[in-house]
């Protein structure tokens, strides 16, 4: 065999080791179908979580505080106690009034008795009327003294239980300014106590879009640092528009979530027009690059990229109206992280 046909052969031979390689399997992924709904217009805006119930509790009674629960981050129930008083003066004073209710018990005993026996003498004249009235006078004095010393008593058991400060609704220590040990003075706060039955998310609105926001409305909240996405409703505006951005805050009220810090950032989907029908994406559809969001359609057994301009979310799915996303086509739910425009798919079930 000459030299060149040799060479020849042996590039023949060589040639598909060294050609470009074929390309990669089908991608195995999961579809699901656009669909059509009657949604608002709304826009992603930022906000706070706040709570919209705060109280500085305080004590009635002044004392020496000898137990405390209050902590930093502690949840109460309604009712519970949040510290409690030195009670020993109170206690001992409480001794000493009964004892004097005692004694004038025994007092009204007495001059009771000897008043009976002087109106029923009164009546056959063995007694002077002088000596009945002072009698009489003298039962009247005692049974107001009893009195008097009945509300005395009734005030130190009311003090007594006062003594005790407890929580005035449900809610979460934001603070603690009193500590164990130091003397409470009638009217000086105890701690912040923030009512976890009025919990909220506050967002500056522009004034064109209030007239969207309708109080009961659910609107969809995210709280990204406690990775929560779940269903505010609208209760309604501060009525104080901020002067130079002609904003008001919008107040959406959310049920309490274990670990939620006030002014946590939350973001909401406000509505922001009016209903139209759009073509409603599974959220796991939607890819995000740079900014930029975009799905895969499946076309011929091959994946797609489409990108997307979001109109309006509830919590399964973001509403488009672009005229190639077209009701019922299949779009990629899972498995669209890794794929490529043009790449050969392979739906699973």
């Amino acid at each position: 065999m000459k030299k060149n046909d040799l060479l020849i052969l042996l590039l023949m031979l060589l040639t598909p080791l060294t050609g470009n390689s074929a390309e990669p399997p089908p991608a195995r992924v999961k579809v699901a179908q656009v669909s059509e709904q009657q949604m608002t217009e709304s826009q992603q805006l930022s906000g706070i979580v706040d709570f919209d119930r705060i109280s500085e509790v305080s004590g009635e009674v002044a004392g020496l505080i000898t137990k405390l629960n209050i902590a930093e981050g502690r949840l109460f129930k309604a009712g519970e106690v949040l510290l409690e008083l030195n009670t020993d003066l109170i206690n001992k004073d409480i001794d000493i009034k009964k004892n004097e209710q005692a004694q004038i018990s025994a007092d009204l005993e007495k001059v009771g008795g000897t008043l009976k026996r002087l109106e029923s003498l009164l009546q056959t004249n063995s007694a002077s009327r002088q000596a009945y009235d002072d009698a009489r006078f003298d039962y009247r004095s005692l049974q107001k003294k009893r009195e008097t010393l009945d509300e005395e008593l009734e005030r130190l058991k009311l003090q007594l239980q006062k003594s005790v400060v407890r929580a005035p609704f449900n809610g979460i220590v934001l603070e603690k300014i009193k500590e164990q040990g130091e003397w409470l003075v009638p009217g000086t706060p105890v701690c912040r106590l923030a009512s976890t039955e009025d919990l909220v998310v506050k967002i500056a609105v522009s004034e064109n879009l209030a007239m969207f926001q309708k109080p009961g409305a659910e609107i969809p909240i995210s709280i990204n640092a406690l990775g929560l996405k779940l269903n505010g409703t609208i209760s309604g505006f501060v009525p104080v528009a901020d002067l130079r951005s002609k904003s008001a805050l919008l107040k959406i009220a959310i049920p309490y979530q274990p670990g939620v810090i006030q002014n946590m950032t939350a973001s909401a989907e406000i509505a922001a027009g009016k209903h139209r029908l759009l073509r409603m994406i599974p959220r796991d559809a939607v890819v995000q690059t740079n900014g930029q969001s975009f799905i895969y359609s499946v076309q011929e057994g091959k994946a797609e990229m489409l990108p997307i301009t979001i109109i309006s979310r509830n919590r399964e799915a973001v509403g488009v109206d672009q005229e190639n996303i077209t009701n019922g086509m299949s779009v990629v739910i899972d498995g669209n992280d890794r794929l490529r425009p043009g790449q050969a798919v392979d739906i699973i079930q």
